[in-house]
């Protein structure tokens, strides 16, 4: 059940505080944090759970290196540009 070790709780290194696995599970647009294995390897087989839980197709977007910055900042203005346009 994937839901089983939703209710643990670690310190997360991004948020800078407590979050359960449940949140790990989905932080990543509904797939779980890039970071994941690194956060819960010493409290329970993350391996294991991934690949019992996620695809290959899944798992090759959740480690996918994260997009250069710069990239991102582009890719959000190139988005707010068109939405405005289409609102106008």
């Amino acid at each position: 059940m994937i839901e089983e070790h939703d209710d643990k709780t670690i310190r997360c290194p991004r948020v800078g505080g407590e979050v359960n696995f449940r949140f790990c599970r989905f932080e990543n647009n509904m797939l779980p944090c890039r970071l994941i294995i690194g956060c819960w390897q010493m409290e329970m087989n993350i391996n294991e759970f991934l690949q019992d839980h996620y695809s290959k197709e899944d798992l090759d977007r959740i480690f996918a290196p994260p997009k250069p910055k710069i990239q991102s900042l582009v890719e959000l203005i190139e988005k707010a540009k068109k939405v405005k346009t289409e609102n106008d």
